[in-house]
C-alpha cells in the first residue's frame, strides 16, 4: 500500500494551465508524501490510449511517455498498492483491475462535482463523461467526496453506493503575501490609491458564469473609472472570448486578462484586489472562493447552496433576478461595506484553513484498507 499512484488530466508542473482539479491532486500528494507513502502522478491531457502521458515521481523528476501503454509496459497497475483516480480518463483500463481476482490495487475515486447534478441543471456535459463517471462510481472501492454539499447530492442520485462514500473537504495552500511583487503589479496596471481591484478567477465558460460578468462590464466598468477588473482563466468558449478581447481593446487601462498565473503568483493578485467575484452557476467546493476570502477580499458571490457557509459574511446577487450589476455597483461604492464583509469572510476561511482535517482523512481512508485486508487473512 506505500506506492500510490495518483491519476489527473491536469497537474501544476512548468507553464502550463492548471485548474482547480490540479491543485487539490497536487495537495493529495503532498500529503500522501508528508504521510510516508511513495506518491507518484499520472498525468494526461487526453482520454485516449494513444495520448502521451507524463508521470512524476515522488522525488519532483518527470518522466514522459508516448502513451498509455508505454506507461504500462514499465510499470502496470498492479505496481502500485492503490489507484486515486481524479475525473474520469482511463475508466476501462481500471474496470479491467477491479474484475482480477489475487492481488490487485485498490481503486479509489476521487470526484469533484457529480456531472449528472449538472448535467440536470441544463449545463453541456458530455454523456461520455457522465457515464465513465457513473461506471467509476460503481466499480471503485472508495469514493471520495469534495464537500458535504456535494455528499448530500451524491446520496441522493447514488443511495445504492452510500456504503463506499466518505467526504473529505478539499483544502487550501496558502502562499504569503509578496509587497515588493504587489507593488510592480500595480505600477504595471498603473493602479492607483484609491482604485478599486476587482478579481474574476474561473474557466472562460457558461457554467462558470464568465457570461454574465462579460456582458455586464462594459457599463460598469464605464460607470466607475476607478474600478480595475483582473479576469484570469483559460478560454474555452470563442464567443466568450472574442467579447473579452474586445473589452481589453476598449478599457486597456482597467480590463486585464491573464490566461494562467501560478499559485504564489495568484495570491499576490488576490492580496492586490478588495472585491472578488463568483459568477459560477455551479460549484461544488470553490477553491478561489476560500482563498481570496483568506486574503482580505469582499465576495460577490452567486446565490448557490455550497455557498451557505458565507451567508453572513458576503454579497450575493441573484442571476435570475438580474440584480449582478446593482450588487457589484455597490460593493465597489461602499468601503466600509467591503471591510467589514472582508473581516467576517476572512475569519471563516481562516478557521476553515485552521480545522482542515484534508491530510488525516485521506492517511484514515488508506489505513481501512490495511484494517480490512487484516480481517479477511483470518
Amino acid at each position: 500500500m506505500k506506492k500510490i499512484l495518483l491519476i489527473s488530466f491536469e497537474y501544476p508542473i512548468g507553464k502550463s494551465y492548471c485548474g482547480g482539479v490540479g491543485q487539490i491532486v497536487e495537495q493529495s500528494r503532498d500529503a500522501l508524501l508528508a504521510l510516508g507513502y511513495e506518491a507518484h502522478v499520472l498525468i494526461s491531457s487526453g482520454f485516449a490510449g494513444k495520448d502521451p502521458v507524463k508521470l512524476l515521481f515522488p522525488d519532483n523528476s518527470l518522466k514522459s511517455y508516448l502513451n498509455l501503454g508505454s506507461f504500462l509496459r514499465e510499470y502496470g497497475w498492479c505496481h502500485f498498492g492503490c489507484i486515486i483516480h481524479h475525473f474520469v480518463n482511463w475508466t476501462k483500463e481500471l474496470k479491467k483491475i477491479s474484475r482480477q481476482k489475487g492481488r490487485k490495487p485498490k481503486i479509489i475515486y476521487h470526484f469533484h462535482s457529480i456531472l449528472r447534478r449538472e448535467k440536470d441543471s441544463g449545463f453541456r456535459t458530455l454523456n461520455h463523461f457522465l457515464h465513465n463517471q457513473e461506471r467509476m462510481i460503481e466499480f471503485a472501492d472508495r469514493i471520495i467526496c469534495p464537500s458535504a454539499y456535494e455528499y448530500d447530492n451524491f446520496i441522493r442520485y447514488f443511495p445504492s453506493f452510500i456504503d463506499k462514500v466518505v467526504v473529505i473537504e478539499n483544502t487550501i495552500k496558502p502562499f504569503g503575501m509578496d509587497r515588493s511583487r504587489i507593488e510592480e503589479i500595480r505600477r504595471a496596471h498603473k493602479i492607483k490609491k484609491d482604485d478599486v481591484v476587482s478579481l474574476y478567477i474561473g474557466r472562460l465558460e457558461r457554467i462558470k458564469g464568465a457570461h454574465i460578468l462579460l456582458k455586464e462590464a462594459p457599463a460598469i466598468l464605464k460607470k466607475h473609472r476607478h474600478l480595475k477588473l483582473f479576469f484570469i482563466g483559460r478560454p474555452l468558449e470563442q464567443d466568450l472570448y472574442k467579447r473579452l478581447l474586445r473589452l481589453c481593446s476598449r478599457f486597456p487601462e482597467q480590463f486585464f486578462y491573464k490566461k494562467y498565473l501560478d499559485k504564489n503568483e495568484l495570491f499576490q493578485h488576490y492580496y492586490l484586489s478588495d472585491i472578488y467575484i463568483n459568477s459560477s452557476l455551479s460549484e461544488s467546493f470553490s477553491l478561489s472562493t476560500h482563498e481570496s476570502a483568506l486574503c482580505n477580499n469582499a465576495l460577490l458571490l452567486n446565490r448557490l447552496p455550497v455557498f451557505e457557509k458565507f451567508k453572513d459574511a458576503a454579497l450575493f446577487f441573484d442571476v435570475n433576478a438580474g440584480d449582478f450589476s446593482e450588487k457589484y455597483d455597490i460593493l465597489i461604492r461602499n468601503r466600509s461595506l467591503r471591510r467589514k464583509l472582508f473581516k467576517k469572510s476572512s475569519a471563516i476561511a481562516d478557521k476553515f484553513v485552521n480545522n482542515n482535517r484534508f491530510k488525516d482523512n485521506l492517511h484514515k481512508l488508506l489505513n481501512s484498507f490495511v484494517v480490512e485486508n487484516k480481517i479477511k487473512s483470518l
